[in-house]
């Protein structure tokens, strides 16, 4: 009986260690698929971390974008005692990684250990920082918005629209109401755009050709775009001329923006006339964006590629909170009695250095949107 025994705690001893000792380890990656981490973990992090370690990984990969996904996601770290902050999330065993360095350092750690003991690591007692590079990822977005509430499209605009509630609205509070709606109607508009083609880039990334596509072609326009603010710069030094630009609206859209703000009845009550200048900010940011489109697209394509993630409305909400600025400054001037000419006038002898720091901003985001890629 006693033999038996022995015998019996032998074999589960035994069993206990071939279980323990791992073949591979199980790697549960949280992250936006498709994003420039998830490419560089699945194509470079990943393979010389087992190359380094001797010893590999079994990963799923969980899109933390689908609402399963992030469910899953916050269902496991709540198993584990922590909360969702930021992606990329990795588990492994008995620890939670988050954020791109902890991730990259975690994953080479994980598998030296199991190379070296055959089990998972014991549960590293490890405060999850804050993550504080998105800040930074924030800026390009920021002036990007920036530069694109100056740019020529918007700002004649707005200049146009100015001179023509000042002949038409009366006293200085409805010019005030007339005003904000008009903003708050191009700020609506172009938040909605950046919305829908958030979400359309977004998808793409999930796959691999279209995810290649937006790569090549945005960095690429970007240069393109580059180059012909340059052009513009220079074609405006020598002439002296800002109709000589190429990057500007068509005449038939100038003329068709004019109409749009020309036919608005300044006539009404204050609901109706805010009601009714939202609705004209609306559809001459739809026309205009043929031009101010040239840097919002782009930037959207900067804010996927760079993996923003739950952060779209931040990111989008940012760059529109920029875009509008310049306008409400210079509303605010008009209205605290700088004339409409000598608003036009500073414009004008701005617009190169305007058009130097377009084709900067683009420099920028076809590198960035190719690294990033």
């Amino acid at each position: 009986m006693k033999r038996l025994s022995l015998t019996i705690l032998l074999i589960l001893s035994l069993f206990t260690a071939f279980a323990e000792n791992l073949s591979s380890i199980s790697v549960e990656y949280f992250g936006d698929i498709g994003c420039s981490h998830f490419d560089l973990f699945e194509e470079k992090i990943l393979p010389e971390a087992e190359a380094s370690a001797g010893f590999s990984a079994d990963v799923e990969y969980i899109n933390v974008l689908a609402k399963s996904g992030f469910e899953r996601c916050e269902t496991r770290l709540a198993e584990m005692g922590y909360e969702f902050r930021f992606s990329p999330v990795m588990i492994i065993g008995n620890n939670v990684y988050q954020g791109d360095s902890a991730v990259e350092k975690g994953i080479l750690e994980e598998l030296i250990y199991a190379a070296e003991h055959g089990a998972y690591q014991p549960k590293q007692e490890t405060e999850i920082p804050v993550q504080k590079e998105i800040t930074l990822a924030f800026l390009p977005v920021f002036l990007a918005g920036l530069v694109d509430g100056v740019n020529p499209c918007a700002f004649a605009t707005m200049l146009f629209f100015i001179s023509w509630i000042s002949l038409r609205g009366g006293s200085r509070k409805r010019m005030v109401l007339a005003g904000s709606g008009f903003i708050a109607g191009v700020f609506a508009a172009y938040l909605l755009i950046g919305l829908g083609l958030f979400t359309i880039f977004e998808a793409a990334q999930n796959l691999t050709l279209l995810r290649t596509v937006i790569r090549y072609l945005f960095s690429s326009a970007a240069l393109v775009l580059a180059f012909l603010s340059l052009r513009d710069a220079f074609l405006i030094q020598n002439t002296g001329k800002s109709e000589s630009m190429k990057l500007q609206l068509p005449s038939a859209v100038k003329k068709r923006i004019h109409g749009v703000i020309r036919e608005t009845d300044m006539n009404k009550g204050a609901v109706l006339l805010f009601s009714a200048l939202f609705i004209t900010g609306i559809i001459v940011s739809l026309l205009e964006l043929a031009c101010t489109g040239q840097i919002y697209f782009p930037t959207i394509a900067y804010m996927v590629q760079s993996g923003s993630g739950g952060n779209a409305i931040l990111w989008l909400l940012l760059y529109n909170i920029a875009f509008i600025l310049p306008l409400l400054v210079l509303f605010v001037f008009a209205l605290t009695g700088v004339s409409q000419k000598n608003l036009a006038g500073f414009f004008t002898r701005h617009i190169i250095k305007g058009k130097v720091a377009g084709a900067l901003l683009f420099l920028m985001l076809a590198v960035i949107i190719w690294i990033s890629g």
